[in-house]
């Protein structure tokens, strides 16, 4: 999603965007992309759906997820909170944390470090994805995020590279 007009009405030309047209995604947008995303799941949480619906699954597909660790921190911070004043809040069972990790998943972008992303959070909220052949997807997503996943154990690349996503979309087919 673009970032709105007025946020881009600087004096300057506008730029093109880093395929060299207009209508993808430019540097100002990459720094809000998630946010929608980001404000519909704090939502659907704190409004108790995905406790009131255990089986309820999605995945946040191509927003990156570097966003994620700091998005749980700060729902679990917030039931903490305002669970003490919001009874809907206070209501729920779970941790928000542990709500999304049951039943939701993301697609980090080809250049975000998933080991990172894995140590910040956990090794259930991540799945592989590619846009490749195209150019976002890069020249070797493969190679990419196997580098970012060095060290890890087959546990934790088979639940990126294929479990995660059977978890939340296998009761689709």
């Amino acid at each position: 999603m673009q970032i709105e007009e007025p946020w881009t009405n600087t004096g300057r030309p506008l730029p093109t965007d880093w395929l060299g047209g207009g209508e993808n995604v430019r540097g100002k947008d990459m720094v809000r992309l998630h946010q929608d995303a980001e404000k519909f799941i704090g939502c659907l949480l704190l409004d108790g759906v995905l406790e009131r619906f255990p089986k309820l699954r999605g995945g946040v597909i191509e927003l990156g997820a570097d966003w994620v660790p700091g998005m749980l921190k700060r729902l679990d911070h917030i039931a903490k909170t305002w669970g003490r004043t919001e009874p809907e809040i206070a209501a729920l069972k779970r941790k928000p944390s542990e709500q999304i990790t049951q039943q939701m998943a993301f697609t980090p972008f080809v250049f975000e470090d998933v080991g990172d992303l894995i140590r910040s959070s956990n090794p259930d909220l991540y799945l592989f994805s590619s846009d490749y052949p195209h150019a976002e997807g890069g020249r070797n997503p493969l190679g990419r995020f196997r580098s970012s996943l060095e060290g890890f154990d087959e546990p934790v690349l088979a639940k990126f590279y294929s479990e995660n996503f059977e978890r939340v979309f296998g009761g689709l087919a």
